[in-house]
C-alpha cells in the first residue's frame, strides 16, 4: 500500500514539475516578445528624434554625417536584436510544444481530448476568421513585421549618410 502511495506521489511531483517547466518556458517566450517590441519601439523614438535633428534645417550636409551614421547603426543593431529575439521566441515556443506533448502522452493518453487537441481546435477556429486571413495577407507573420521597422531605419540611415557626404 505504501509503495502505491509513493508511486502516486512521485507521479504527481513529476506532473507538477513538467507543468511548472511548461509555464516557465511559455513565460520566457512572452518575455522575449515584450523585450523585442520594447526595443523596436525605443529605437523608433530615438531614430525619429535623430532624423528630426538631421532634417531640421532643411539641408543635409557634412555636419549631419555623425547623426546619420548613428541612425544607420541604430537600425542595424535593432534589426539584429529583433531577429535574435525572434529566434529566442521560437526556441521557447518549440520547447513548450514538446513539454505539452509530453504532458499529453503521459497524463492524457486515455482521455478523449488532450491539451494539444484543444489548442489545435482553438487555432483552427481562429484561422477560419476573416480578420485572421485579412491581417495575414497584409502583414504576413508578426515576427517578420517587427523586423521591417529596424530595416527601414537602417535604409533611411544609409540614405542620410550618402546625402550628408555630398
Amino acid at each position: 500500500m505504501e509503495t502505491a502511495n509513493n508511486i502516486n506521489e512521485i507521479s504527481k511531483i513529476q506532473k507538477d514539475l513538467c507543468w511548472g517547466l511548461y509555464q516557465d518556458v511559455r513565460s520566457h517566450s512572452r518575455h522575449a516578445e515584450t523585450l523585442r517590441s520594447s526595443a523596436v519601439n525605443y529605437m523608433l523614438v530615438v531614430a525619429s528624434a535623430l532624423i528630426t535633428v538631421i532634417t531640421f534645417d532643411d539641408h543635409i550636409n557634412h555636419f549631419d554625417l555623425p547623426l546619420s551614421i548613428i541612425v544607420t547603426v541604430i537600425g542595424l543593431i535593432s534589426a539584429f536584436f529583433s531577429a535574435s529575439y525572434t529566434e529566442l521566441y521560437y526556441r521557447n515556443r518549440e520547447r513548450a510544444g514538446h513539454l505539452r506533448k509530453h504532458l499529453d502522452k503521459t497524463y492524457f493518453k486515455n482521455q478523449a481530448t488532450s491539451l494539444s487537441q484543444i489548442l489545435e481546435e482553438a487555432d483552427a477556429d481562429h484561422h477560419d476568421t476573416k480578420i485572421y486571413r485579412w491581417s495575414r495577407r497584409i502583414t504576413g507573420s508578426t515576427h517578420l513585421f517587427w523586423l521591417v521597422p529596424p530595416l527601414m531605419v537602417f535604409a533611411i540611415g544609409i540614405v542620410l549618410t550618402v546625402l550628408s557626404l555630398q
